[in-house]
C-alpha cells in the first residue's frame, strides 16, 4: 500500500542544527587568538538544512581557510568537520577532537 508524506511537514519536523552557547564561545576564543596573530581577519557564520558552519578567512574577500562543520547524523547525534577549502581534514565527534 502506498503511503503519503507531506512534504511540508516533513521538512519541517527535521531540527535545524545550530551551534550551543560554549561551543560558539570556544570557536570565538580561537578565531580572537588568531587574529591576535595576524593569521586570520574576518569569519562567518552560516547555517544550512542540517548543518551550522563556522568559517574563517584571511582576508575579507578571500576564499575561505577554513571550515568548523557541526552536522546532525542520521543515527542521532552530532559530528564536527573541518575543512580546508574542498579537502576535509578532520572528522570528530566533539569540538574538542575537531
Amino acid at each position: 500500500m502506498t503511503t503519503l508524506v507531506d512534504l511540508k511537514s516533513y521538512r519541517t519536523s527535521r531540527r535545524q542544527v545550530f551551534f550551543q552557547k560554549d561551543e560558539l564561545r570556544r570557536l570565538m576564543n580561537l578565531y580572537s587568538s588568531r587574529v591576535m596573530t595576524g593569521e586570520w581577519k574576518d569569519y562567518a557564520i552560516d547555517f544550512g538544512q542540517g548543518m551550522a558552519t563556522f568559517t574563517v578567512f584571511k582576508h575579507t574577500f578571500d576564499a575561505p581557510l577554513y571550515s568548523m562543520v557541526k552536522i546532525r547524523r542520521r543515527t542521532g547525534g552530532e559530528e564536527w568537520l573541518v575543512f580546508s577549502g574542498k579537502e576535509r581534514l578532520k572528522r570528530s565527534g566533539s569540538l574538542e577532537g575537531a
